[in-house]
């Protein structure tokens, strides 16, 4: 297949948006099995961390000494309000024997950096949904006009290219680093993004950046398998839809 060509195009095109919704089908799954923050406390780290780090905080007591439910409980209120524009974010609270009564998990740097987490969270529904609606017209156009471009021969070769170039990011760069520049291109400059795990409970409890090395790993290899569903799915319809036309 030449590159640049019309059929090239479409390829990339039909693969494109189908990875995009892929990701997005994806992000919600986890989103609702709360990105699986249990299983990242219990073998991710994330527990050492919390007993390392919390009781070291300087703004806030008794973090240390939450159990196993309380922090699941904590991620999933966190999960939940930057699923909902942002709303319950500074009312989040735990307590335990050592908190000196009901502490508020989130200061108010880390509630705005939340926010803005929301916010790209609100602008991404609108993208996914454009996604949605280009990937059903390119769809619809071709069971029209009869190409296999949805054809796994087609779209893997440009799949395995686009992992290939992610993977070479992340091992040109490291991982920590990409995570980094990311939050500089999104975030606002005068908003804080990079908290101290002494300073952050929101920091401490996800031990950021490796939960989210986590999320990221399943986050993909899930996409990916799913995208190929699509892939194969679209496939075999078309096929069977031609073959009833007589095509």
């Amino acid at each position: 297949m030449k590159m640049f060509n019309p059929q090239s195009i479409w390829v990339l095109l039909t693969g494109f948006s189908s990875l995009i919704l892929a990701l997005s089908i994806t992000w919600v799954l986890l989103a609702q099995a709360q990105f699986f923050y249990g299983v990242w406390h219990d073998v991710g780290g994330i527990k050492e961390g919390i007993a390392a780090y919390g009781p070291k905080n300087k703004y806030k007591e008794g973090f240390a000494d939450t159990t196993r439910s309380q922090r699941i409980a904590l991620f999933s209120e966190i999960n939940q309000a930057i699923h909902q524009h942002g709303n319950g974010l500074s009312t989040i609270r735990y307590q335990t024997p050592t908190s000196k009564g009901y502490q508020y998990l989130l200061r108010e740097p880390e509630v705005v950096h939340l926010r803005d987490v929301a916010n790209l969270i609100d602008v991404m529904r609108w993208v996914v949904l454009v996604n949605v609606i280009v990937w059903l017209a390119l769809v619809a156009v071709t069971f029209k006009i009869r190409k296999p471009y949805f054809g796994l021969k087609k779209q893997l070769p440009p799949m395995a290219l686009t992992l290939a170039i992610v993977v070479a990011i992340l091992c040109l760069f490291g991982p920590e680093v990409v995570f980094n520049q990311l939050h500089i291109w999104v975030f606002p400059d005068d908003h804080a993004w990079f908290f101290y795990y002494q300073d952050s409970l929101m920091s401490t409890m996800m031990l950021a950046p490796v939960l989210f090395g986590w999320i990221a790993a399943v986050w993909l290899v899930l996409a990916v398998m799913i995208f190929l569903g699509i892939i194969h799915i679209i496939d075999l319809l078309q096929n069977y839809l031609w073959r009833e036309q007589g095509a």
